[in-house]
């Protein structure tokens, strides 16, 4: 059975169309990651699939399940959105028990599984410590663990590590692993390239409503492997850009944090017009690099995901 299946899918809110005739399957036990800039589509996407905002036009199942029917989905899914759902007058303990209690799971298996499940994330020595004095990070780990308290069978994570650092970031992705070895199927939004390439088996990548590809992070990359990318190390300036798309054989032209990155169709061909090009200009270094989701973004989209 497909955990999850959408065919057609919109969302339009007033003249804006949010999300534009999409259509996907998810496999069970997969993870599925849903990869695009801020106001893609993603986050709509993920309310209409767990019943917080009805459809405009298309169709989607969840287990087999029509999501028009909220109540049996809301059973069978887990939702770990952007916005914490916790209430920070209360001990993480006391949030747990208050959440699980929505969802009519028996008291001692609230007590074994929030055991487990603050034992996973680092927090059982503060469980019953109130969550207002829970740094950022922690509370995101605890709004993680509220949307696994019933066991769902299909988990959806909404940019579950935006504002984490880098440690409490990788801990979220080891525990997304190992729900998923266990046979847990999980839809990801996310606009962080590392987190889809490390935790995906599969991606799609939305941009303005619309999906411009799926396929694994690995499929994905091997679309750019007969394109060129240069980087080059430059100082920035206002006419640098329009000047090195003008040379015949530059697609794309996107400068980032002193890099200049050049999707080209030849490099041999290209690369004495390129110097020229930027002769004026402070040049530190020139290299052919490997393609990443983040160039498959652009390739796609003519612009970065965090643009």
């Amino acid at each position: 059975m497909k955990s999850v299946e959408v065919k057609g899918l919109v969302k339009n809110f007033g003249a804006l169309t949010a999300v534009n005739d999409i259509s996907f399957e998810i496999e069970e036990g997969e993870i599925f990651g849903f990869l695009g800039p801020n106001g893609a589509g993603k986050s709509t996407t993920v309310n209409m699939l767990t019943c917080q905002i009805r459809k405009s036009a298309g169709d989607a199942n969840i287990c087999g399940i029509n999501i028009e029917h909220s109540n049996q989905i809301r059973e069978i899914i887990g939702v770990v959105p952007q916005e914490l759902s916790l209430n920070d007058l209360l001990t993480a303990n006391q949030n747990l028990f208050l959440y699980g209690s929505l969802y009519d799971v028996p008291r001692d298996v609230i007590k074994k599984k929030s055991e487990e499940l603050l034992d996973s994330m680092g927090l059982l020595s503060r469980k019953n410590d109130l969550v207002k004095n829970f740094s950022g990070g922690m509370k995101q780990r605890m709004n993680v663990i509220l949307g696994l308290l019933h066991r769902p069978k299909v988990l959806f994570l909404d940019e579950p590590t935006t504002g984490m650092d880098p440690q409490a970031r990788r801990m979220i992705w080891e525990f997304i692993k190992k729900i998923n070895e266990e046979g847990m199927t999980i839809f990801l939004t996310t606009h962080y390239m590392e987190e889809a390439d490390f935790l995906c088996d599969r991606i799609a990548i939305i941009d303005e409503g619309r999906i411009q590809a799926i396929d694994t992070p690995k499929n994905l990359k091997k679309k750019l492997k007969d394109k060129e990318i240069l980087e080059v190390q430059i100082d920035f300036d206002e006419n640098m850009i329009g000047d090195v798309e003008s040379i015949s054989g530059v697609n794309k032209a996107i400068y980032d944090k002193g890099v200049l990155k050049l999707f080209i169709e030849d490099r041999d061909k290209l690369l004495l017009d390129i110097a020229k090009t930027l002769s004026d200009r402070s040049i530190k270094s020139i290299s052919s690099v490997e393609p990443t989701l983040e160039d498959v973004f652009i390739s796609l989209t003519g612009k970065r995901l965090r643009d």
